[in-house]
């Protein structure tokens, strides 16, 4: 919370709400963005986001030269309206493992990936949709 406290102090007239946090002891308050390019702050989450997005794109490359694409499972398993929960359950991985896999934060594991379409692909042919 130190970077939001540089932000609480600030003047800059395009400064708005983008999310609020409770903590413990009654710490809570709003978070801030702004629309000013000249801000430090601004900057550096800009470059954090410019590199989220390069590091997704890397992960994508790495999963298509495999066959292996998180968008279709992501979008399979949410019209089969299985939850996350119950995939990572399927893939014998943690929800957070799963996540990471299906937001492309890391390379899907071809393991995982292989029983997740397996499965996602049962319940299509059967139609029951979970």
């Amino acid at each position: 919370m130190l970077i939001n406290r540089k932000c609480i102090d600030c003047e800059e007239p395009t400064k708005f709400v983008v999310g609020f946090y409770d903590g413990p002891k009654w710490n809570h308050g709003c978070l801030f963005d702004c629309k000013n390019s000249s801000c430090s702050l601004n900057q550096i989450f800009r470059l954090a986001e410019s590199e989220n997005i390069q590091k997704s794109m890397k992960i994508q490359g790495i999963n298509g030269k495999h066959g292996m694409y998180a968008e279709k499972i992501a979008a399979l398993r949410r019209n089969s309206k299985i939850t996350m929960m119950k995939m990572s359950q399927i893939a014998r991985c943690s929800p957070a493992e799963y996540s990471a896999y299906e937001h492309e934060r890391k390379p899907f594991d071809p393991e995982v990936y292989k029983k997740c379409k397996a499965y996602l692909s049962n319940i299509l042919e059967r139609g029951d949709g979970g």
